[in-house]
């Protein structure tokens, strides 16, 4: 999403997980995050990065599409966004962006994203075990 983000900068960024059996991949066309803003019907040609996806089990990206997820947060111009219900707003709400008004809230600060995720996790982690 930067002009730095080329192929070789994915690669070396991505070797630092070299022995984690996770898939990783670049896009340089920005498919997967224009589907993701898709699937929020969010801005068409904005392409969503930086975003942290929660999906309830048996989700599936059909044919149609990626279903959208059921919670999402984002760091967005010194703020964590969420999709609406995914955290209680927390903070300035004029820091919401301008293609995301009516669809997120801030949520938190940057430096509070982990617990954050956390928080989120927890709630399906719970779900998961009942």
């Amino acid at each position: 999403m930067l002009d730095s983000d080329e192929r070789p900068a994915a690669e070396e960024a991505s070797a630092m997980f070299a022995d984690v059996a996770v898939p990783q991949f670049w896009d340089g066309q920005k498919r997967f995050g224009l589907e993701v803003t898709r699937s929020f019907g969010l801005a068409p040609e904005r392409a969503a990065w930086d975003i942290y996806l929660f999906y309830p089990p048996g989700a599936e990206w059909t044919d149609q599409g990626l279903p959208p997820a059921a919670k999402a947060i984002a760091q967005s111009m010194n703020a964590v966004i969420g999709l609406k219900g995914t955290l209680p707003p927390k903070g300035d709400q004029s820091r919401v962006p301008g293609w995301g008004k009516g669809h997120v809230d801030v949520v938190g600060e940057p430096p509070e994203l982990g617990a954050l995720l956390t928080q989120i996790a927890g709630t399906f982690v719970e779900r998961g075990n009942r």
